[in-house]
């Protein structure tokens, strides 16, 4: 079992990871660090004690990158820039490289993957020393930029989003309000080696689980969510507790019939007797120009039970209650004429009640529906119906052709009216939440076997024109902030998207005089 017990595991790529946290840093996600540090000098004078406080500010210099490492762990690579001040006016700008150690986890509220930063280390540390200051001071300075590097890291950036929402905690037809979504429990968290890290939650109270069950089953896709059966079972009953999808239907129904050829044998009959009778004098002609039903029903469905089965297949059956009424008319056209026919005297129309049938209390067993498990448009794991006998012992002695006509209404009317059978929530929703960022899915597969379902699909994102904050113009050579009016007339095919100034700057685009006047050179 690939889910080792939990009820659902998400299984997450690297690559994918590190596409959010490029989308984070884009949009502004990684906030920027401020603080002072007072240097520890006892008994200083009142009127120099503003000279003990450096002050430093702290940002990321470029996007944090993600990585699962061969021995399990998980790491993150952040290169920031810092502005330390001393003596209230000099400044030093310093740029230095930190790896994370993070800790993985699944935000129950979110429905995120997310990393806690747990420790930093300074791997790469540059400083622009253009006062050339002695070792001593270097040595104190990098001391500090410690300082504000880790606690901007693992205090302020304590969290760090890696993924869009893998499923959504609302199933359809339920009422609104918290107590009708999904309650989700946290499990466990696992790393695979050397690119794949997984997060094992349940659902509804559950608590079992085996981390060391757990496997990698991505197949190499950004994405795989696994369900448990069991899983499935409780989401269902969950649903039908409180859904407002309606589990009593009434029905009505009126239908045209073709009447059967011996109708057609009766009337010429009539018709021959009557003239024989009279020796020609009175012709008769009767003609059945219609027979309809009308039906009304009641259907009442209960919970069904399922069972899944290998290629994505399920079997399930339940029973309904029902309550039918049925009446069967057939209007007649008879006309009579004299004279073998040469004068006409009379036509009549007239409806005449064939059947008035009623039967309440009746049970249809259904126990050998048949289904495939599928991602319906919304990506809900659902139960598609592909085979339905059921019979329904109607206690009526009546025409077949009439009761094998309201049996197939019958069951027409259980087929469609039928309320879902809902296994799973949505998987992986279209937005990342606060963005105007878009997802989408592609390579999907659905892999059923007898104790889960395994999802998988590759996610991609709109492009940077949906979130880059500074849009350059390749014809006129400036860039411009994302709400800028200039920028909004700029023609699609000259626009190129910068999540930095800084790159617009190094490729050579001058800063547009409205927007970004200090870094216009004219």
């Amino acid at each position: 079992m690939s889910t080792g017990g939990y009820d659902v595991v998400m299984e997450i790529h690297e690559d994918l990871i590190n596409t959010f946290l490029k989308i984070a840093y884009c949009l502004g996600r990684l906030p920027t660090f401020e603080g002072i540090y007072t240097l520890p000098v006892p008994d200083v004078p009142p009127d120099l004690l503003e000279f003990m406080d450096i002050g430093y500010r702290v940002s990321l210099a470029r996007e944090p990158t993600f990585e699962v490492t061969d021995t399990g762990a998980l790491q993150i690579t952040i290169r920031g820039e810092a502005i330390i001040t001393l003596l209230g006016s000099i400044s030093f700008d310093l740029e230095a490289q930190f790896r994370v150690a993070a800790v993985p986890e699944f935000d129950q509220a979110t429905r995120q993957f997310r990393v806690e930063c747990s420790e930093a280390f300074i791997e790469d540390l540059e400083l622009d020393n253009r006062y050339h200051l002695p070792a001593s001071v270097l040595a104190k300075l990098n001391q500090i930029l410690a300082i504000g590097m880790e606690a901007f890291l693992t205090d302020e950036i304590t969290t760090i989003e890696l993924s869009p929402i893998i499923f959504s905690a609302d199933l359809p037809f339920m009422p609104a309000g918290e107590a009708y979504r999904l309650p989700i429990s946290l499990g466990t968290a696992r790393v695979f080696p050397p690119t794949v890290f997984a997060g094992a939650v349940n659902l509804l109270g559950y608590t079992g689980g085996n981390p060391m069950g757990v496997i990698d089953f991505t197949n190499g896709h950004h994405i795989g969510i696994g369900i448990n059966e069991a899983a499935m079972h409780r989401v269902y009953d969950f649903w039908w507790a409180h859904t407002t999808h309606p589990k009593i239907m009434d029905l009505m129904g009126s239908y045209e019939y073709d009447p059967p050829s011996f109708v057609d044998f009766l009337d010429a009959l009539i018709d021959w007797g009557t003239a024989i009778l009279t020796g020609g004098l009175v012709v008769t002609e009767v003609d059945l120009d219609r027979v309809w039903i009308e039906a009304e029903a009641t259907i009442g469905f209960s919970k069904f039970t399922f069972d899944l089965l290998p290629g994505n297949a399920v079997s399930f059956s339940g029973s309904v209650n029902l309550e039918i009424g049925t009446n069967v008319y057939m209007q007649i056209t008879t006309t009579t004429s004299l004279f073998w026919g040469l004068w006409e005297v009379d036509e009549t129309t007239s409806t005449v009640e064939l059947f008035d049938l009623y039967a309440s209390g009746i049970t249809v067993i259904i126990d050998n529906a048949e289904g495939i498990v599928t991602l319906d448009s919304s990506r809900r794991l659902m139960v598609t119906l592909t085979a339905l006998d059921i019979d329904i012992p109607l206690p009526w002695s009546v025409p077949e052709f009439i009761l094998d006509y309201i049996v197939d209404w019958v069951v027409n009317s259980i087929i469609s009216e039928m309320p879902p059978i809902v296994l799973f929530p949505a998987v992986i929703e279209q937005t990342l939440p606060g963005t105007a960022v878009s997802i989408t899915v592609s390579g999907e597969s659905l892999e059923i076997n007898e104790t889960e379902a395994l999802v998988t699909m590759n996610i991609g994102t709109s492009g940077a024109n949906t979130y880059a904050p500074y849009i350059a113009n390749m014809n006129s050579g400036e860039v411009h902030v994302r709400d800028c009016d200039w920028a909004h007339r700029i023609a699609q095919r000259n626009r190129v998207y910068y999540c930095t100034l800084e790159d617009a700057i190094a490729d050579g685009y001058n800063g547009c005089y409205y927007c970004l006047r200090e870094y216009d050179t004219g």
